[in-house]
């Protein structure tokens, strides 16, 4: 294999996708850390999307591929949906973000709510396959 590939940041790339979009008539705001306040409550605007890298990607000749998380926080079945709603919007081919160029975008867990200790909120995630090049 040939060392020195520089591919796009996945990351930056849903981060250019995702925010400052709207959904269910919202707009959402993506993170990388989320913010809380001194006693550890999340601090809004609602929605918020976290993004993260997960492990289990794959670097090969021509291509690679990165599996990236989102968790959403919105009140009630806010999360899911809009989580849903940011799925049919970023998933496909051939995708061109400022950060670079994606040659797909797949849901691998499509939007589950999860338990979250809120009494405000619900927290809902999905997971996502990201193939790119090298720049």
């Amino acid at each position: 294999m040939m060392d020195g590939l520089v591919f796009p940041d996945p990351l930056e790339c849903m981060m250019d996708l995702i925010d400052g979009t709207e959904h269910l008539d919202q707009p959402v705001r993506a993170v990388l850390h989320l913010d809380a306040d001194e006693y550890g409550v999340l601090q809004g605007p609602f929605p918020v999307v976290l993004i993260y890298a997960l492990p289990g990607g794959t670097e090969g000749y021509v291509d690679r591929t990165d599996k990236v998380a989102l968790e959403c926080y919105a009140p009630g079945r806010a999360a899911v949906n809009t989580l849903e709603s940011i799925k049919a919007f970023i998933c496909g081919t051939d995708i061109e973000t400022p950060s670079g160029y994606l040659d797909g975008l797949a849901v691998d867990q499509v939007p589950t709510d999860v338990p979250y200790t809120s009494d405000t909120l619900n927290k809902a995630d999905a997971t996502f396959t990201v193939t790119s090049r090298p720049l």
